[in-house]
């Protein structure tokens, strides 16, 4: 959702800020206000806000969230169970839960007392709510059926076959009881992503404008590419927050120009500034904490599309691209190169993988044999990536130029703009190769390998193989956790042998900066909701 994060997030969705900035027209980006601007317009105090730079979202409603349990979501809505900074799962809407001894009944006890940001009390009922409404067809969200689908009857639900999710059942105010096709150990943390975070039957309609959750937070403005504007919820039924404010300023300049002149509190900086943010004499001084994010970055081939609905042809655009002079020139020679679809850090994650290695000589070979007899026997190929104003970027510049160097084909780059790729690449419309990637949500290779199950909503290259089917289903309940990620690693070389994607790099380590008197914050590999822990101490400030 990760994308995605919720999520369906390529890599360079997940660099957040940056990655928009980089993919949003220059106008705009300068077209935000700065934070003393939005302070004095609103008459918020700076002492206890936390300002962050951000960017225009398509939904507020967190069952079509395609990206991470942070930010903004993060702070409006909560859920029966949440991911910790340290990825342990926490007690959230749910005080505790019981499993079955066969793994497959939860009975989720909720906290009492809880309300909504309008007052309305929180019960076992909104949980039945929230849920059939996420995974029913005429909601169409992208990621429903990701990370609810192990619930019995969910799929029922989802093809309009039925209303109500046989699984999913209400025993009294403060109990839900939920049974799962079969074991899944990862079901927990997939609830804890924001499609399944609960919603307000009563104000459903305000969604967008006035969102009714839970969360440490709740909306007080929002203007369209200028801020978002949130409160503390002071009746939290964790306790009221720290914060008196989280605001968002929206393309409101370079995240790295906005800390120096103080106005946001959190940036990412690459390496060669680490150096500068731990001088007490620098503008870029603040607290670094350095994090490996689990993503992997590749592109889709719509195995549903001629030529690539032939594995030499596949083959052919994977063997044409030399991964390293592709990191050297896009990466600065630090990327680390992804022979497979696993981040390391990720169990399941091997060296071994056998990779399909650059090889031009070999990749000119199987176009010829593939059945489109060479270059001149391919349709017309389109590559569907990020791009604003005809641009796109040189890493996806380059691909095409290695492509059409090494092959002798013709690829035709269609930029869509951030805020419209994901919608235009859900609803099919789409070229062979897509720009992809993903970020894990939580710590299985489960979250990566069931893209590519041929049932799987995020399968967007129609990648359909029995075989690996098959694996992916007896893996999901393998109680052994060894032969859980020997399967895996089974069902990685799989994936790779079919060339049903070109893996091209694995994140490097983030390095995160926060000012002086923030205090609280946990650089995670995963986006977590963590704002309801922060705190400003301005006399820890230089």
């Amino acid at each position: 959702m990760k994308t995605p994060k919720i999520r369906f997030l390529p890599l360079l969705a997940m660099l957040g800020v940056l990655a928009c900035l980089c993919n949003y027209p220059l106008t705009n980006i300068l077209t935000g206000s700065s934070s003393a601007e939005i302070l004095n317009r609103y008459d918020i105090p700076r002492d206890n806000t936390l300002v962050l730079a951000y960017y225009e979202v398509e939904t507020l409603d967190p069952a079509k969230w395609l990206y991470g349990a942070e930010d903004v979501v993060g702070d409006l809505y909560s859920g029966l169970v949440r991911q910790g900074a340290s990825l342990q799962l926490v007690p959230d809407l749910a005080e505790d839960w019981d499993v079955s001894t066969d793994g497959t009944v939860y009975t989720f006890h909720l906290r009492q007392g809880v309300t909504f940001h309008d007052g309305k009390p929180f019960t076992a009922e909104d949980v039945r709510y929230s849920w059939e409404r996420a995974v029913s067809p005429a909601l169409g969200s992208n990621t429903a059926l990701t990370y609810l689908n192990d619930i019995r009857g969910v799929h029922d639900v989802a093809a309009g076959h039925k209303t109500a999710i046989s699984g999913l059942k209400v025993i009294d105010d403060y109990t839900v009881e939920v049974t799962l096709e079969a074991p899944a150990a990862y079901f927990l943390y997939k609830i804890a992503m924001p499609v399944a975070w609960i919603v307000d039957a009563e104000t459903i309609d305000q969604i967008e404008t006035s969102p009714n959750g839970t969360g440490p937070f709740s909306l007080i403005r929002h203007d369209v590419d200028q801020v978002f504007i949130l409160k503390k919820n002071p009746d939290y039924y964790l306790g009221p927050v720290a914060l008196d404010y989280v605001i968002y300023l929206l393309y409101a300049g370079y995240p790295i120009r906005l800390y120096e002149a103080g106005d946001i509190d959190i940036v990412t900086i690459n390496e060669d500034l680490v150096a500068r943010a731990t001088s007490p004499s620098d503008p870029l001084y603040g607290q670094v904490q350095t994090v490996s994010t689990l993503c992997t970055d590749y592109h889709l081939f719509d195995v549903s599309q001629p030529p690539f609905d032939d594995l030499l042809v596949r083959r052919a655009f994977v063997q044409a691209i030399d991964k390293e002079r592709y990191s050297e020139a896009i990466l600065g020679g630090i990327g680390n190169i992804a022979n497979g679809l696993y981040p390391p850090g990720l169990p399941g994650y091997t060296p071994d993988v056998k990779p399909m290695r650059y090889d031009a000589e070999a990749a000119v070979q199987d176009l010829r044999d593939s059945a489109y007899g060479g270059p001149e026997g391919l349709p017309q190929i389109t590559f569907t990536t990020f791009g604003s104003g005809g641009t796109i970027s040189s890493g996806d510049g380059m691909l095409i130029q290695l492509w059409q160097n090494t092959l002798g084909v013709s690829v035709t780059p269609e930029g869509l703009d951030y805020l419209n790729f994901y919608d235009q690449v859900y609803r099919g419309h789409h070229g062979q190769i897509i720009n992809s990637g993903w970020c894990a949500d939580y710590i299985d290779p489960e979250n990566f390998a069931e893209m590519f199950h041929s049932q799987s909503p995020q399968n967007r290259g129609n990648y359909n193989n029995s075989g690996l089917d098959a694996l992916l289903v007896k893996a999901r309940s393998e109680p052994d956790i060894n032969r859980r990620l020997q399967l895996y690693q089974q069902a990685q070389q799989i994936i790779v042998d079919d060339a049903v994607a070109l893996f091209l790099s694995h994140a490097q380590p983030d390095y995160i900066v926060t000012k002086p008197y923030l205090k609280g914050y946990v650089a995670s590999p995963i986006g977590v909701a963590q704002h309801m822990y922060l705190s400003i101490e301005r006399d820890s400030a230089r």
